[in-house]
């Protein structure tokens, strides 16, 4: 999964193409890299995709790659998926006018760039799309795609919007924040999403498991089930508890989360906190009643603490 660097891609583009298509090259990541005007067009396409790709898959995704403005003919947005040794690259257009139009230009730009993904970074299949904000130009740009870029290349519609919440909760995106998330109600979706924007935005990244890691170590707690790193253990005295009383309690761990279930009630308490209950209190608590009094106890505190600590009164 070595990348390989931009001047190795120039170099071949030089060695290949010529010396104006290597100019026209740098031109090209240049004018990419100052046009702010659709850089929101294109955060919003990348966050959407990192969503997208990390449902996909039921591991970590680490051999998942995706970036934005790397150097080459279609450079706003790739992503390298080394299972099936496939890299897609996005050419993104928030136009409704002739900027969204497929021309020979994009066509020529789309068969380098399968020459350079074949040679330098070494994948089986390129696949190219021209990505717009008009759906009358994406239907129109389907009919100029020439023959020999058929089976691999397209165009496709993206719609643009005003912030990422309305992106959120206008498209799939909202599903596949929800399957990753502890508790999938609409402001945690907000939350979670605006958390990897962020971290996509800092661009410290390479893989979407980079993207969810960095959002763990950013985040506390972490909303994001499938990327925690590990499970907390239930204490002993705890465990001992449950085992001797299990005719009459049911009970799950949810990664750092101790849940009760007692004729239908349930009660929730971090592990941590129970890890953190006086040697003196553990020795009382010897049954079920009064395991949920002190997990109740517990729970309770906490939240008054985090009332305290808030200005507004709001529980952080």
């Amino acid at each position: 999964m070595d990348m390989p660097s931009n001047e190795e891609v120039i170099d071949f583009v030089h060695k290949n193409f010529g010396q104006e298509s290597s100019k026209n090259l740098k031109n090209i990541n240049k004018g990419g890299n100052n046009n702010q005007k659709g850089r929101d067009y294109e955060n919003q396409f990348l966050l959407y995709k990192t969503f997208e790709i990390a449902n996909k898959y039921s591991h970590s995704c680490a051999n998942q790659v995706v970036e934005s403005q790397v150097i080459g003919f279609v450079d706003d947005i790739c992503h390298i998926d080394y299972e099936v040794s496939t890299k897609y690259n996005f050419q993104a257009k928030n136009s409704s006018g002739d900027a969204a139009k497929w021309t020979d230009e994009i066509s020529s730009r789309f068969r380098k760039q399968r020459s350079i993904d074949t040679n330098i970074f070494k994948v089986d299949t390129t696949e190219n799309c021209l990505l717009v904000s008009s759906e009358k130009h994406a239907s129109e740009n389907q009919e100029k795609i020439p023959t020999d870029l058929k089976n691999n290349d397209t165009c496709e519609y993206f719609e643009f919007y005003p912030n990422i919440y309305d992106l959120v909760h206008n498209t799939k995106l909202y599903q596949y924040v929800a399957k990753l998330i502890e508790y999938p109600s609409s402001s945690e979706c907000d939350y979670a999403a605006t958390l990897i924007n962020g971290v996509l935005q800092a661009g410290k990244h390479r893989t979407i498991e980079d993207i969810f890691k960095q959002a763990e170590s950013d985040a506390n707690p972490n909303p994001f089930i499938k990327f925690r790193t590990h499970t907390a253990e239930i204490p002993s005295w705890v465990q001992q508890i449950l085992t001797k009383h299990s005719h009459c309690v049911v009970y799950s761990l949810n990664y750092d989360k101790l849940i009760l279930d007692v004729n239908g009630i349930k009660v929730t308490c971090s592990i941590q906190f129970l890890r953190e209950v006086p040697e003196s209190v553990t020795e009382r608590t010897t049954d079920i009643k009064g395991l949920v009094s002190l997990m109740l106890s517990v729970t309770g505190y906490n939240i008054m603490q985090s009332l305290k600590s808030s200005n507004t009164g709001e529980i952080k």
